[in-house]
């Protein structure tokens, strides 16, 4: 053997792990003997410094290192990729900055197709500053992704729920249950249940009961994200502490199956959409109705609060201005469903003559603001892009589309940026990734809030189908 890039002490040490490895094989002494002689080594004192195993140890140690050398690798060249990317990009627009290449970024190609499921991908979620996407399923599987090598699950909880998962949903921010920091991944189902699981671990954390039908939507409040919000087939709205597990107040305002929820950015509104074919504005802490969208003609599959960032772009549709709701933490909202019609609403003002239990305004409908047929078949769920006005829809006509806010108000409709294919079935959901800001955003500083979600947004749409994939787009 070759010793000459080892040090004498190295060498030393070598020799003495391979008698101490072979002595637990060769049960000859006289064998034993004669390689302690011919290496060198001398027979072990109490003062020796090998420990136990030593050449066991430091083969598995230099497995581990192998392996953890190809995954850094794999990493550097998924970044490599990227950066080639954008420098195709900058190339193509002349230089043009690359943050603003990222806050006007449509996703127009799959990166990857995820292949795991045996049911329909029903629900995804994005880890909200991970490269971490989670997919379930009707087969009752949760998997975890990672986005920068997406040839296979990191992680995958078979059985995590014995019927379909309806919803998957991170939280937004770490908090402390059982005296650990973690940040929490909810899921529900058609089996009654709401799990709580340590997103880095897998392990499961809490089971929520209370629902008396099947679980269909959760949302995390982003103002306290100890605080879930559940809605069920049970026609019933709960609101859950996801440290103790106890449910904190059940809100009953729609006549059937509540199909969605979401929550407004200060936390102190919850939309929710049904089969009764409403959209309902309700107040968080009491769960007083406040606002109620009427006019569909079919089931609403989904709905999501508008950012305030959307208001500039169609409060120019709106005749009166009324400042009540620079406080409010909403404004606008979306619907779409089973009759294929996007709808875009203006929400009523409550009366907030009691600040702290609102109530319903003398007039609490809400202003249908336009409306059309942005799908051939039902529309199943929305995602809005970090920049504020691109929103996403997705349907059973296998596509989906990318609409532009800001030409609402300038031509009397959304403009139709995008449209993506490739799903072989119904599209169930789709999920922009959140952008990952290191700062507070402020409301009067435009310039600053720009300059942080340029840096921190990340240029992945993530859609599930019943075709049994999930595809992240870039």
């Amino acid at each position: 053997m070759d010793y000459a890039v080892l040090s004498d002490r190295q060498r030393s040490e070598l020799n003495k792990a391979v008698i101490q490895y072979l002595e637990g094989i060769i049960k000859d002494s006289a064998v034993v003997s004669e390689l302690r002689s011919r290496l060198g080594v001398p027979a072990p004192t109490d003062s020796d410094t090998i420990p136990n195993n030593y050449l066991e140890k430091k083969w598995a140690t230099v497995v581990r290192l192998q392996k953890r050398i190809y995954d850094l690798e794999k990493e550097i060249g998924e970044y490599k990729e990227l950066v080639d990317n954008y420098s195709e990009l900058l190339e193509a627009a002349g230089g043009m900055d690359i943050r603003r290449d990222k806050l006007e970024w449509i996703p127009s190609r799959v990166k990857a197709v995820l292949k795991l499921h045996k049911g329909s991908v029903t629900c995804v979620s994005i880890h909200p500053f991970e490269p971490v996407v989670v997919t379930g399923s009707q087969d009752g599987t949760i998997a975890f992704w990672n986005l920068l090598d997406l040839t296979e699950p990191e992680r995958v909880i078979r059985n995590a729920h014995t019927r379909t998962i309806n919803a998957l949903e991170f939280q937004s921010r770490e908090i402390t249950v059982d005296s650990a920091k973690m940040v929490l991944l909810a899921s529900c189902s058609s089996d009654l249940l709401i799990k709580l699981w340590d997103s880095k671990t897998g392990q499961l954390v809490r089971v929520l009961t209370g629902h008396d039908h099947l679980v269909s939507g959760l949302k995390f409040n982003p103002a306290d994200e100890t605080q879930l919000v559940s809605c069920s087939r049970d026609k019933s709205v709960k609101i859950w502490d996801v440290v103790s597990g106890w449910c904190l107040r059940t809100i009953k305002g729609h006549s059937d199956w509540v199909r969605k929820v979401d929550v407004s950015s200060n936390g102190e509104y919850i939309l929710s959409c049904s089969n009764d074919q409403s959209v309902r504005l309700a107040h968080f802490a009491t769960g007083a109705g406040i606002s109620l969208c009427l006019g569909s003609e079919q089931v609403i599959e989904a709905s999501i609060f508008l950012p305030v960032e959307t208001n500039e772009y169609i409060d120019p549709l709106v005749d009166i201005k009324d400042e009540t709701y620079d406080t409010l933490g909403y404004k606008y909202c979306v619907s779409g469903g089973r009759d294929c019609m996007l709808r875009i609403w203006k929400l009523s003002v409550p009366d907030l003559s009691n600040p702290e239990r609102p109530s319903p305004s003398a007039n609490p409908k809400a202003v249908l603001l336009h409306e059309f047929k942005a799908h051939s078949s039902w529309i199943r769920s929305f995602s809005m892009h970090p920049n504020g006005y691109y929103l996403a829809s997705c349907g059973d006509d296998k596509l989906i589309k990318i609409w532009d806010i800001r030409t609402l108000a300038s031509n009397g409709q959304l403009g139709h940026v995008a449209q993506l294919r490739g799903h072989e079935n119904f599209v169930n959901v789709i999920a922009f990734a959140a952008p990952v800001v290191s700062e507070t955003s402020t409301i009067n500083d435009k310039a600053k809030n720009r300059k942080l979600l340029e840096g921190g947004i990340r240029c992945y749409l993530v859609s599930g189908s019943a075709d049994n994939t999930a595809r992240v787009w870039i």
